[in-house]
């Protein structure tokens, strides 16, 4: 009985210290988000709500593409002789690319002018004698007419000859060999033997949505739009260029129009097939207010960020037109001078008393000049 009495005991004592815990839990999960300081204010970072100029831009991603790309294929039949260039080598326009063995076309030539020389002597020996009817017409005819049939043939046979001394059409890169010397290649042969693309300039294509095309249109009346090439995630930088081509057609499928702009490419950066991120610099909004967009937050009613009202964190929602480098643009729910929590800690909680430290900004130099 006595150790029952004992059990029973000790289950009561377990028991009660499971209560105490679990009471302690409950209480302690009753504030999870207040200040664990003892109360004391919160130390955030913090900056203004100010004005700068801020650039209007339409994003997109588009595809490189050579302006101006040559399949070289040859113009005559025979054995390609030599090849003057590696694969990949940028070439100028007029340099020697290939060589077709000429030795039958040189014969070829000298058969033909040995015709036309032939030819023509009997067509000027007749001339003094269809004068003085010791020929009939139709005979002097006859001679001029295989005179310039012959001086026909010769000079195709000239065509024929250059035709094996295969240059450069453009300036631009390379691409792989589809043929090596040695082999016979014909005017059928349906590989080019090398493909060409010119790479500065070079243009980006890419699509908007039908209902930007008004806006576009009317700055680029205005020639005031600037065209930046990034990486396909907005980073980076890969050259300035302008807009050069806006479709006349709006496709009825994708309700997007298609544009092109033309960037130097000066460092050779871009590739054709290269896809890339486009930023379409309509204008500069000279008084846009702005915030840094570490301070925009989101939740189920939109964006909005902690502003510092009377010592205290408080929820502000707001509207952001876009958010340009470091800095968010805003639209509506903030005025000038506003001052806005940009860090965030983790227990910052609406009505939570906070202590400024210092005033902090992003970097300006992007947002002010005229690139994005």
């Amino acid at each position: 009985m006595k150790k029952k009495t004992g059990i029973l005991v000790a289950l009561g004592v377990i028991a009660a210290i499971l209560i105490a815990l679990v009471a302690w839990r409950v209480t302690s999960n009753d504030h999870p988000r207040g200040p664990r300081n003892g109360g004391q204010p919160l130390t955030v970072r913090t900056a203004p709500v100010e004005t700068r100029p801020m650039p209007v831009l339409i994003t997109a991603v588009g595809q490189v593409q050579s302006e101006h790309s040559v399949q070289i294929k040859p113009q005559v039949s025979g054995v390609l002789k030599q090849v003057f260039f590696s694969e990949g080598q940028t070439v100028r326009e007029g340099q020697r690319l290939f060589e077709i063995d000429p030795a039958p076309y040189k014969a070829a030539l000298a058969s033909a002018k040995s015709a036309w020389e032939s030819a023509r002597a009997n067509a000027d020996r007749m001339a003094p004698l269809a004068e003085k009817d010791y020929v009939t017409p139709q005979e002097y005819q006859d001679a001029q007419t295989a005179a310039a049939q012959a001086q026909a043939a010769y000079q195709q046979a000239q065509i024929n000859l250059a035709y094996t001394d295969i240059r450069a059409p453009i300036t631009g890169r390379t691409g792989s060999l589809a043929v090596k010397s040695g082999n016979v290649v014909a005017p059928g042969d349906s590989t080019p033997l090398v493909v060409i693309n010119q790479m500065k300039p070079i243009l980006v294509q890419y699509q908007l949505p039908q209902q930007f095309l008004s806006e576009v249109r009317k700055y680029d009346a205005q020639r005031s739009i600037h065209i930046f090439i990034t990486h396909e995630d907005g980073s980076g930088n890969f050259g300035e260029g302008k807009l050069v081509f806006i479709d006349n057609t709006v496709n009825p499928d994708s309700g997007t129009v298609m544009l092109k702009a033309r960037i130097p490419n000066r460092d050779v950066q871009l590739w054709p097939g290269q896809f890339v991120g486009v930023k379409m610099q309509l204008a500069i909004e000279k008084n846009a207010m702005v915030v840094p967009d570490g301070a925009i937050q989101s939740d189920q009613n939109g964006n909005f960020v902690y502003a510092v009202v009377n010592g205290k964190a408080t929820i502000v929602q707001v509207s952001v037109d876009r958010t340009v480098d470091n800095f968010a643009v805003i639209n509506k729910g903030l005025k000038v001078g506003d001052v806005v929590i940009t860090q965030i800690p983790r227990t910052l909680r609406a009505g939570l008393p906070v202590n400024v430290t210092r005033a902090s900004t992003p970097s300006t130099t992007d947002s002010e000049a005229s690139t994005p």
